[in-house]
């Protein structure tokens, strides 16, 4: 099923419901953030949440949303691990072992134990849940839950980012296509962040593309625009100064700010212009000896992680995302929020969705520096109108997604409960 661009309002009449988000951890990731977003608006519909993590670690592991009870399951032991897995079907339980061989589980994995009895003592009506390992440890521990009276949890699983361009170190994640083949069958929803995200999900997966919901993440629009209204330390920022373009996200060859680099010098041979990029990672000492063989150092700040990147997007000329690939791209969203112009290569997947395919940013080539640079000046030129972009970024609510994940948690719930 595609939902297309997001509709807005709510629906009525889901009734209140028992709800678990499970995640490995609270880590700093686009998927964490917007499912913690998901959380705080199920808790103001009045559903009882629950947040269950492996463990409470990571950026916002003091940040969750108040009014949720957390359950921190830890890890268990490895023999109590496999006495689990043995139990799971076949194909799925040989697949496993062969992994296991040679790799520890992944953590999220070495709950499933305890996902187990936390399922079977807390009998929530529904369970949702993000990444693939995560999503796999979930379905494992509802169907171990199940009882021969009573059917298992129903699980919902969203898929965040383009499965065939995961990051391949180790057995399991070679096997993971297959897992998730053998095993997303059995969730009461599969969603999908992006159209491209589910084409991909189903060609890898052989899943049937009709199993798959398209939700895109979500926005406050309002809370953007009071988080853009603080005041931020940033000396370019100066009357007068040159315009500032802004990129954001992790250090990493998924994100190429390598080619924005290049890009951006041919900019500044142009024009006078400066580059501020957020965030941080394994490729900023590269990134670093790139802008200084560029001969563009000077007009570049590398500022790292801010807890508030929102100020800077009002202040931005330009906006630019130079990914090799996506699964949403989420920071596009917060820059159209804050009425900031937008550059986006036309990568896999999700940019194009976002932008109306060219309508509401300029999009270039992936890995294309003259392509990048050509857009970045156009849009400098002729920047569009800011209020086009913030009500671009309004079509985004967080109530409707919420209520197509509710359809999918607990949507038949009363039929559920009329065959118990």
């Amino acid at each position: 099923m595609r939902l297309g661009v997001p509709l807005t309002g709510g629906e009525e009449g889901q009734g209140v419901a028992h709800l678990a988000v499970f995640l490995s951890s609270v880590a700093m990731g686009g998927a964490e953030r917007v499912m913690l977003m998901l959380a705080d608006a199920l808790i103001a519909r009045g559903h009882a949440l629950d947040i269950v993590l492996t463990r409470r670690e990571g950026y916002f592991a003091d940040a969750l949303p108040a009014g949720a009870r957390v359950c921190e399951l830890g890890m268990a032991s490895h023999p109590a691990l496999w006495r689990a897995l043995v139990r799971l079907p076949g194909p799925v339980a040989r697949t496993l072992a062969g992994a296991l061989a040679f790799d520890k589980a992944p953590k999220a994995v070495r709950s499933l134990p305890r996902l187990v009895d936390y399922l079977q003592g807390e009998r929530p009506d529904a369970v949702l849940t993000t990444l693939p390992y995560n999503n796999l440890t979930a379905l494992w521990a509802a169907a171990l839950a199940g009882e021969p009276r009573r059917p298992s949890v129903p699980v919902v699983v969203r898929e965040a980012s383009v499965l065939s361009r995961a990051h391949v170190t180790k057995r399991f994640d070679r096997r993971l296509a297959d897992l998730v083949g053998m095993t997303y069958p059995g969730a009461a929803g599969i969603v999908a962040i992006s159209d491209g995200v589910g084409d991909d999900l189903a060609r890898i997966t052989s899943l049937s593309r009709a199993r798959i919901t398209t939700i895109y993440n979500p926005i406050d629009v309002a809370r953007a625009e009071a988080a853009a209204a603080a005041p931020v330390a940033e000396p370019w920022l100066a009357a007068g100064a040159p315009p500032m373009l802004l990129a954001v996200g992790r250090m990493t060859p998924q994100k190429d700010h390598a080619t924005l680099l290049r890009a951006f010098a041919r900019v500044i041979a142009a024009r006078p212009a400066r580059l501020v990029i957020l965030g941080d990672g394994p490729e900023r000492g590269t990134l670093d000896a790139l802008a200084r063989s560029l001969g563009i150092d000077g007009h570049v700040r590398l500022v790292g992680l801010v807890d508030n990147p929102f100020p800077y997007y009002r202040h931005a000329a330009v906006f630019v995302l130079s990914s090799a690939w996506e699964g949403f791209g989420n920071v596009l969203l917060e820059a159209l929020a804050c009425g900031c112009p937008v550059v986006s290569t036309d990568c896999p997947s999700g940019p194009a969705e976002i932008l109306g395919h060219g309508r509401w940013g300029r999009l270039a080539p992936v890995g294309d520096a003259e392509a990048l640079a050509a857009c970045i000046l156009r849009t400098l030129d002729a920047p569009p109108a800011a209020e086009a972009l913030r009500q671009r970024a309004r079509m985004f609510t967080i109530d409707a997604a919420l209520d197509r994940y509710l359809d999918l948690l607990i949507g038949d719930r009363q039929e559920r409960d009329d065959t118990e």
